[in-house]
């Protein structure tokens, strides 16, 4: 990792520090980047080769059971990336100012909030899995599997979802490697651990669904343990204690709150609006709805890059940001953007040339497979836009504005993804292939809108501003 290292004391001598030097910019983007693609891949790879494990079941309703468990989840996790991209800000800009103090103290609050939404999210969800299910559109075959599932993978959460803001508060720091490494652990064992449980070996029976349900409880509390103990053991970390952890602080803890609410509301409105364009998906029936699932997977994998270049943009911009050189961080966007643009117009067209070839791994049912590579073919519009969107909304979160994504989102979700999903799929009869170019338009107007506030450059003054807003209050 490109770093400079700071002596003043001997534990800040260990703690890393981003070089932002225009000179080493790219090697500095792509120490950050080429750890949090790996990570990203490796995690999206799970719901992949859970995917794969179902298909294997050769049973369709279990299939459409993860497709409609699938969002669910999404939308409990979807609080904790708010949460993670209000962390990475705080701790990067507290890092690049050199405030470990401030930055311990955000963590610490950060994940204090994670525990806290943990346990309500536990409590609010469990008792209705099943009517979940039967709500968003299964069968009654799939609403007895997907409700068993969906209760069990609930047990994953009590680990799994401060791990996403543990790593984030590791990655605002500037270190890439720790989260790439605590991610392929658990992805190793969700992997082996639901193989394993889903068919059976030796003596172990096999359990199907709720086998592969089993191995992500396993391995996510495994990545949430460890996670937790790197944020408190490693000398390179921010050296929270367990007191950080669980004891609220109302200065800093307004802090975190200020910035997470709005990312949290944009997190939650998606996937809101998520479960309802699943449900309108649902109405085309169960084979749509497979078909469907099988080319978010494919098409998840293709996107990777893209969100783990985010990731690192952020860091640096918030970090660049601390260390008042704005200049850095507007460069750093200006390059991941046309890398990024490059990218994913190759993937696209690998996906019209070869979206049959990526989907019959699978192993569904012919008419699956052919609609499943029909959708691909047509996610190839929207591959660019959507790269675009990421970027511009990770470094504007890394500045501290998350509230300009939460208004493209406002502008795409209403106008775009449910509204021109109903007109395209349903009232005109495109079916499969109009519910994905509707998603086209979707992303290609949240990245118009990011754009226009990214040339305004206000994001540049937010940071200057919370510290002077800080220092009123505490004269």
């Amino acid at each position: 990792m490109a770093i400079s290292q700071d002596s003043d004391t001997a534990n800040d001598s260990k703690r890393p520090r981003l070089d932002l030097r225009e000179e080493a910019l790219n090697r500095t983007i792509w120490s950050l980047s080429l750890p949090a693609i790996l990570s990203n891949l490796m995690f999206t790879a799970v719901f992949f080769c859970d995917t794969l494990i179902v298909g294997w079941l050769r049973d369709e309703n279990c299939l459409a059971a993860t497709v409609l468990v699938g969002p669910m989840m999404w939308l409990i996790n979807a609080p904790f990336h708010a949460l993670g991209d209000a962390a990475t800000s705080l701790v990067s800009r507290c890092w690049g100012e050199r405030d470990f103090h401030g930055a311990r103290r955000c963590g610490g609050q950060s994940m204090c909030l994670a525990f806290l939404l943990t346990s309500a999210f536990l409590v609010i969800c469990w008792p209705p899995a099943y009517h979940i299910i039967r709500w968003l559109g299964g069968a009654d075959l799939v609403v007895a599997i997907g409700g068993h599932y969906l209760r069990v993978v609930l047990l994953s959460i009590v680990l799994g979802l401060p791990m996403i803001v543990a790593t984030a508060v590791i990655r605002g720091t500037g270190d890439a490697i720790t989260p790439m490494i605590l991610t392929t652990i658990m992805n190793v064992v969700n992997v082996g651990a639901s193989i394993l449980l889903a068919f059976g070996a030796g003596p172990i029976p096999a359990f199907g669904l709720i086998g592969v349900a089993w191995g992500t409880v396993i391995a996510r509390s495994l990545g949430g343990a460890l996670s937790i103990a790197v944020l408190i053991f490693s000398p390179k970390a921010t050296g929270l204690t367990l007191r950080d952890l669980v004891v609220f602080s109302r200065g800093p803890f307004a802090r975190v709150w200020r910035l997470t609410y709005p990312a949290m509301l944009d997190r939650l409105l998606s996937s809101f609006a998520h479960l309802a364009f699943i449900r309108m998906v649902a109405v085309l029936g169960t084979t749509v709805l497979a078909a469907h699932n099988i080319a978010l997977h494919v098409e998840s994998l293709a996107f990777m890059p893209a969100a783990g270049i985010s990731v690192a943009v952020a860091t640096i911009v918030g970090q660049a940001i601390g260390a008042h050189r704005a200049h850095i961080a507007d460069l750093t966007v200006t390059r991941t953007l046309w890398w990024s643009s490059l990218l994913m117009g190759v993937l696209g067209a690998l996906f019209v040339l070869f979206a049959p070839q990526f989907v019959v791994i699978f192993g569904a049912t012919p008419e699956v497979l052919r609609l499943a590579g029909l959708a691909l073919q047509v996610s190839a519009l929207e591959l660019p836009f959507l790269a675009l969107y990421m970027l511009l909304a990770g470094s504007l979160r890394g500045a501290g504005d998350t509230r300009s994504p939460l208004f493209a989102s406002l502008a795409g979700i209403f106008l775009f993804r449910l509204g021109a999903t109903y007109l395209f799929a349903i009232v005109f009869g495109w079916g499969l292939a109009g519910v994905w170019l509707a998603t086209a338009l979707d992303w290609a107007a949240r990245t118009l809108c990011l754009w226009w506030v990214f040339r305004r450059g206000v994001w540049k003054l937010i940071h200057e501003r919370e510290k002077e807003e800080e220092r009123a209050r505490s004269d």
